[in-house]
């Protein structure tokens, strides 16, 4: 029975670090750039230019009403997020810009996801993305992840 209930405990402690968004969230915006969308949070003093026919999040509630209609598998991307969001017209890929407390390496990769970390003013940010999808989708994203001047 104890096990069970430790079970239990690690899981909604993992879940619940899996869905975390950053009070600096609420200063996201976009604005229309011809065919794409700039992201934009003068706040955090990141921007970045991105595809549109997506879905995205950028707090747990909204997170939680588009999981349904997301492609499976989800990646977790564990830490605080500005945004998670997912190509909603092929659904071959997904991705979150996070927010670190510590350095962390600019260009990091892994089986299935490619990160980019840069510092704007005294926030650490990294933007990943999985390596599902086109190869020029996650370098035009990965290219234009940048700090606000």
């Amino acid at each position: 029975m104890k096990k069970y209930i430790i079970v239990i405990l690690i899981f909604l402690l993992y879940s619940c670090g899996a869905n975390k968004y950053s009070s600096l969230s609420k200063y996201n915006y976009f604005e229309s750039e011809g065919d794409y969308y700039r992201f934009k949070n003068d706040s955090a003093k990141v921007t970045m230019l991105i595809f549109g026919n997506f879905k995205m999040a950028q707090n747990k509630k909204q997170f939680d009403s588009i999981r349904s209609g997301l492609n499976t598998p989800i990646h977790k991307f564990k830490g605080e997020k500005l945004f998670y969001l997912q190509n909603s017209t092929s659904k071959t890929y997904d991705c979150a810009l996070m927010i670190h407390d510590k350095d962390v390496p600019p260009i990091k990769e892994s089986e299935k996801i490619i990160t980019k970390s840069i510092k704007c003013g005294n926030l650490v940010l990294s933007f990943k993305i999985s390596k599902e999808g086109h190869k020029e989708t996650r370098q035009f994203y990965l290219d234009n992840f940048k700090c606000v001047n």
